[in-house]
């Protein structure tokens, strides 16, 4: 079967991590994919990709400074990898789509609900496969949590508690501010969070009530000395609760303006025992596995076919497991496991955090979805004329 011909678009930090997971399957032999142009607004960048991927592919890509100048240049593409600021997920992959190409999109599916139902909607026109790219789950230690779950070794879920507290002020780029990122972590890292949250409970959540805040207004070049600031726009803290299918209840607390001593801590309760995040299962007798040995037994469940699935060619780079998985399903014509809806899903959970936060009161996941609950989106929505 022949390679997927690859465009990577977006040449920026997390591409890096994207030419370096293919280089993982590369040298494993895993080849399904062949990247055969790279594309970003500052040419430099995308010739320092194209230069990396020659060093295990042996074979140059071609470089281009704009996605007009890479959908006409006449060369042979299959699919794209879009690795760009959260404000451009629709404005490259609608058009790659509409050429013909599969699309693989780095997280969130977009900035905006509305943006990313215009990929959708792209994506089922052109019958192309659209991909997100959710690389959490795809970890040894997520897989090994989702199969003690599918076990029965808790039970019946019932609480599930993640906790994230600290202090973090320094710059972070585009990621600070909304009308480029659409929102602070809570979007940003978070819908990784809840992506975690679907594939775990195997449900969907029903709703949301949140508060959020910006205690922070600055970031800052030093952050410890308070110097070199500028203003940002995104939130620095929310603390959500969020109803899932089967009456789980999740409580989801995130904060980067908590100075002092710095709080983890995420547990997965149910009727018969627990799954915690640092000391792996513990059941209600009193019987445990630690992380590692927790592993240890989901690996040695596994048969050869389905380890070679999850972790191709032996991988445990969890970016280059959901590249292989993109690959898979373009050449065999299959779901990929995050497709576009599985995005869609995820992020409209992160997104009913920040529009609760904005009316004050609990939404249902559907008025959200439907766009019937969007004053925190809209902004950024008329901004880039999606209203």
């Amino acid at each position: 079967m022949e390679r997927v011909k690859l465009a990577l678009i977006g040449c920026g930090g997390i591409a890096g991590a994207h030419v370096r997971a293919l280089e993982d399957l590369w040298n494993r032999g895993v080849r399904d994919l062949e990247v055969v142009a790279t594309c970003d607004v500052v040419l430099e960048r995308a010739k320092d990709r194209a230069r990396e991927v020659k060093k295990f592919q042996k074979k140059q890509p071609r470089a281009f400074a704009s996605l007009e100048d890479l959908l006409g240049s006449g060369l042979e593409l299959d699919a794209a990898d879009i690795c760009s600021l959260h404000s451009e997920h629709h404005t490259l992959a609608v058009p790659c789509l509409q050429a013909g190409l599969h699309v693989h999109l780095e997280k969130p599916l977009a900035i905006t609900l509305r943006a990313g139902q215009r990929i959708m909607g792209a994506a089922v026109a052109a019958q192309r496969v659209l991909a997100v790219g959710e690389n959490y789950r795809r970890s040894p230690y997520e897989r090994a949590v989702h199969w003690a779950i599918r076990q029965g070794r808790i039970g019946r879920p019932r609480l599930f508690f993640w906790q994230d507290a600290g202090e973090a002020l320094g710059k972070w780029g585009w990621r600070n501010f909304k009308h480029a990122a659409g929102g602070g972590w809570i979007l940003d890292g978070g819908v990784h969070f809840t992506d975690l949250f679907r594939y775990h409970l195997n449900g969907e959540a029903r709703e949301v009530y949140a508060l959020t805040r910006q205690f922070e207004p600055y970031r800052y070049d030093e952050p410890k000395l308070r110097q070199g600031a500028y203003r940002v726009d995104v939130e620095d803290a929310a603390s959500a609760l969020i109803q899932f299918d089967d009456e789980v209840v999740v409580q989801w607390t995130w904060a980067s303006s908590a100075p002092g001593k710095a709080f983890n801590k995420r547990v997965l309760y149910g009727s018969e025992g627990c799954l915690d995040w640092e000391s792996g299962w513990t059941g209600r007798d009193g019987s445990h596995l630690g992380r590692d040995e927790l592993v240890a037994a989901f690996m040695e469940s596994l048969g050869k076919d389905e380890q070679d699935r999850l972790f191709p060619g032996g991988s445990h780079d969890a970016i280059a497991v959901e590249l292989k998985d993109f690959a898979d399903a373009v050449r065999l014509g299959r779901v990929p496991e995050v497709d576009g809806e599985g995005g869609f899903k995820a992020q409209a959970i992160c997104m009913a955090i920040f529009e609760s936060g904005w009316c004050g009161r609990p939404l249902s996941l559907r008025e959200v979805e439907r766009g019937e609950a969007s004053g925190y989106q809209d902004p950024i929505d008329r901004a880039l004329g999606l209203i």
